[in-house]
């Protein structure tokens, strides 16, 4: 695995990515945007699986998929107790398959994605 220069910056818009699909899930009103609920779990959590498995060593991408269909279960189970939204197991089920989809992809050389991206920049900056 080649080290990210910037992996401090890739890991923080991770968490921030986090933050969001948190806050989307909690948050009472949210409206669905899209033409499916499901499909916005699917992406979401489809994105969290690739921008992680992106940063971090192959051999961590099976850590990193079991904790976001956990996070996935865990917002689903805060959700019903908000008494504000509403548990659905067919959520879950989406985040979990975003997750496993995007773990298939992730294991394609990922990260040298981001190596692109950072070699673009160090040739802006002198």
């Amino acid at each position: 695995m080649y080290k990210l220069r910037y992996f401090p910056v890739w890991l923080g818009i991770g968490w921030l990515l986090t933050g969001a699909v948190v806050a989307l899930s909690l948050l009472p009103g949210v409206p669905a945007v899209g033409p499916s609920d499901k499909l916005n779990h699917l992406l979401a959590y489809a994105v969290l699986m690739t921008w992680f498995g992106g940063i971090y060593a192959r051999r961590l991408h099976l850590a990193i998929a079991v904790r976001l269909i956990i996070l996935g279960l865990l917002l689903e189970g805060l959700q019903a107790l908000s008494g504000q939204r509403q548990m659905e197991a067919l959520d879950a089920l989406a985040n979990a398959i975003g997750v496993v989809l995007a773990w298939i992809v992730a294991r394609d050389r990922l990260n040298t994605v981001l190596l692109w991206c950072e070699a673009r920049l160090a040739w802006r900056t002198p």
